[in-house]
């Protein structure tokens, strides 16, 4: 009997499934969301530090204009992603042209950029120390307006892969029976695709705005090149600004505000996540409303060739020449380059992201089909919310409270490369099941239902029926978790000290000011990400080729 027989079996049986689900559950509180929020149980064991902070009103001044940076930023970005996003999540489902598949690969790229790399680029691009400055208007903007633009290039391939993958699940004949019907084709998106989004607009907006939320090493080394990293504060920057100065670590200060804004982030981040989920599982808007007149207006005539037109000039000039710039370095003469530590931390990045992943999906699919198949479910929207949670905490905070969690059993320098792996699950784990939950969702569960009613065990019926349908949310998930495991660096740092990813050891050349270096190296990750990549997806659509 084949491997894929005896899982058939197996799964048959109601306890065998509750065991699996039981397992997958334990794991990942175990593993994944007791350490990420090991640091609250310090605001208790060390609460004379957290008072000291509180009643410092500088130091608070500082933290809670820092916390009002990160939450103002990663709103606006999201807004921003969403307005951008989904049209060009049309354009690469909906729409068939050359080089398409190409375009496909690049939007992922920022990911797999080393997010300091990716700062120093952005920053070059737009004309800093000064701050963005835009030719020939001599308009010097603020650190404020940077972070922006960085943040739009963290999060937007998020939102676009999100809202694709729901997008592909989306049965185009709905549209064409409305419009052979007499409705405008503005009218048959608008009352009967865009309400299908939903799941997917709330799985984007989550991962769009924690990642924006979470994010460190860009934004600090972006903010240390404009000048203004001791002045200008996000939460996460003002975490990675505290642990660079080693007076500051020795001092219970250092503990107190770390302990604190981190506490206070977390909590910020879940209620207002929890809210936003609400609103958008419960909002209603009026898609059955139709305006025929405006509808064929909108749908003829030049306004969706202008539509078409600003996402794709907003890709190139916002997303992609600011990630790109880095490679105006490949006029530099090639400087001396020491290929075997290259090489050599490429491997463990890249053994580091493949064994998270793997992970990610085994400890993954079970959740997500509880979630998903248990909406409503007191049990199932707990864990929803869980999953935020390593999302939403800044991974310099994060690899803290990893840190401190594992070295409390004993964890030590024999085991850094399991700790950091464990680390890189914990924030790269939500974006799978993230991108699972809101696939899942959208399929009807009868689908499956009739096939056990026709003799299918439940192992059978996942893999034969739903899992082709979920495939494109999968490949996401995992794309999005490969490439966000590869490029990170402060969670990595605060977990171990002797681990040397790729990132990390591209970091020590940027602060050793050796830019050329950093750059060339970064320009070879970048070229190995993107054959990887496109590898990754001619396997996928020839796949789905044989599948149709």
């Amino acid at each position: 009997m084949s491997l894929l027989k005896k899982i058939d079996e197996i799964s048959g049986s109601y306890k065998a499934r509750n065991a699996w689900l039981t397992f997958a559950i334990v794991l990942f509180i175990a593993i994944i969301v007791i350490p990420a929020i090991f640091v609250v149980t310090k605001l208790f064991t060390e609460w004379d530090l957290v008072s000291g902070v509180l009643n410092d009103p500088a130091s608070m001044e500082v933290i809670e204009g820092a916390v009002w940076n990160s939450f103002s930023i990663a709103a606006i970005v999201t807004v921003i992603d969403i307005l951008v996003g989904l049209p060009m999540a049309w354009i690469m489902v909906r729409r068939d042209f050359k080089g398409k598949k190409w375009l496909d690969t690049l939007l992922d790229m920022p990911l797999a950029f080393p997010t300091a790399v990716l700062g120093i680029s952005v920053v070059m691009f737009w004309g800093a120390p000064e701050g963005i400055t835009i030719p020939g208007l001599g308009l010097d903007l603020s650190p404020y307006v940077m972070l922006l633009f960085l943040h739009i290039i963290f999060t937007y391939p998020y939102m676009v892969r999100s809202l694709s993958g729901i997008l592909e699940q989306i049965d185009v004949n709905y549209e064409t029976a409305a419009m052979t019907l007499g409705a405008s084709k503005w009218t048959a998106v608008r009352t009967i695709t865009i309400p299908l989004f939903r799941a997917g607009l709330a799985t984007g907006f989550i991962l769009c705005f924690a990642r924006s939320l979470s994010e460190t090493g860009g934004t600090y080394i972006a903010l240390t090149m404009m000048g203004v990293e001791s002045t200008f504060f996000t939460g996460p920057s003002f975490i990675s600004w505290l642990k660079s100065d080693p007076t500051m670590v020795d001092s219970g200060d250092y503990m107190g505000a770390m302990i604190l804004i981190s506490v206070v982030m977390i909590v910020l981040a879940l209620i207002l996540l929890v809210v936003v989920k609400w609103i958008i599982a419960r909002f209603r808007i009026p898609w059955k409303k139709v305006w025929p007149e405006i509808g064929r207006s909108v749908s003829r005539g030049p306004l969706p060739k202008v539509k078409d037109v600003i996402t794709v000039v907003f890709l190139i000039i916002v997303v992609l020449l600011p990630s790109f710039y880095i490679f105006a370095y490949l006029t530099e003469p090639i400087p001396d380059i020491d290929y075997g530590t290259l090489l050599s931390s490429t491997g463990v990045s890249f053994l580091v992201a493949g064994v998270a992943v793997l992970v990610d999906l085994i400890l993954g699919i079970p959740l997500s089909l509880y979630i998903a198949r248990h909406k409503g479910g007191k049990l199932a929207g707990i864990l929803d919310g869980l999953v935020n949670v390593p999302l939403i905490i800044p991974t310099t905070a994060l690899g803290f409270s990893l840190a401190l969690f594992w070295a409390s059993f004993g964890a030590g320098d024999s085991m850094a490369i399991v700790l950091v792996i464990l680390g890189h699950i914990s924030f790269t784990y939500p974006l799978v099941v993230r991108n699972l939950v809101g696939a899942i969702e959208e399929v009807n569960p009868e689908c499956e239902e009739i096939a056990m009613t026709l003799g299918a065990k439940p192992f059978r019926a996942f893999r034969t029926i739903l899992m082709p349908i979920i495939k494109s949310s999968v490949v996401a998930g995992c794309i999005l978790a490969f490439t966000r495991s590869l490029g990170e660096t402060g969670a990595t740092i605060a977990i171990s000290d002797s681990v040397s990813t790729v990132p990390i050891y591209i970091t020590n050349l940027v602060q050793d000011h050796m830019y050329t270096e950093a750059a060339m190296c970064s320009i070879v990750l970048i070229a190995i990400c993107f054959v990887l990549m496109m590898v990754v997806r001619m396997l996928t659509h020839r796949r789905q080729g044989r599948d149709a």
